[in-house]
């Protein structure tokens, strides 16, 4: 028990324990203690999710990207990255208190999903075109545009989802 007592008061045994049986062995300075000890496990940080975008959110991205994008005076002169730290500040800066801040990847990643969506329209809209059906106007044409498109993407939710 003496030789127990020993051993804890030393000073190169640490708090988790790390080298007790060296020190009970008289072994005071160990260099397997610190090498065989495993790495510590770092905490995963808990993840804050955020809310979906709402259509609003959207709308703001989307006008915060067009205003960046066609920004006379830095045109295409900037970089990728500094193209969307422009817009994320942008859109942070408009949104600010109505809705919560958005990370660079977060507004890109919803930015790729609208850009996908918008595209699918344009390919509906150069067909309602190509068809030229008699007697619309091009606003008619965009209304039927629009509805048919809903109408597909509905059909297609549905059958995503059965």
């Amino acid at each position: 028990m003496d030789d127990y007592m020993n051993a804890l008061s030393n000073a190169s045994v640490d708090i988790s324990g790390e080298g007790l049986l060296d020190a009970l062995n008289g072994r005071a300075d160990s260099s397997m203690s610190a090498s065989a000890a495993p790495p510590p496990v770092p905490c995963k940080a808990a993840r804050n999710k955020q809310s979906n975008f709402s259509s609003y959110e959207d709308n703001l991205l989307c006008k915060s990207w067009l205003e960046i994008g066609n920004d006379a005076i830095t045109n295409t002169g900037q970089r990728k990255e500094a193209f969307w730290s422009r817009v994320v500040e942008r859109y942070n800066f408009v949104g600010e208190g109505k809705y919560p801040k958005r990370s660079q990847k977060s507004i890109m990643s919803r930015w790729e999903y609208i850009k996908a969506e918008v595209n699918k329209l344009s390919g509906h809209m150069a067909e309602m075109i190509r068809s030229n059906p008699s007697g619309m106007s091009d606003a008619d044409k965009s209304v039927a545009t629009a509805a048919n498109f809903a109408a597909i993407e509905k059909h297609n939710f549905t059958l995503m989802h059965c």
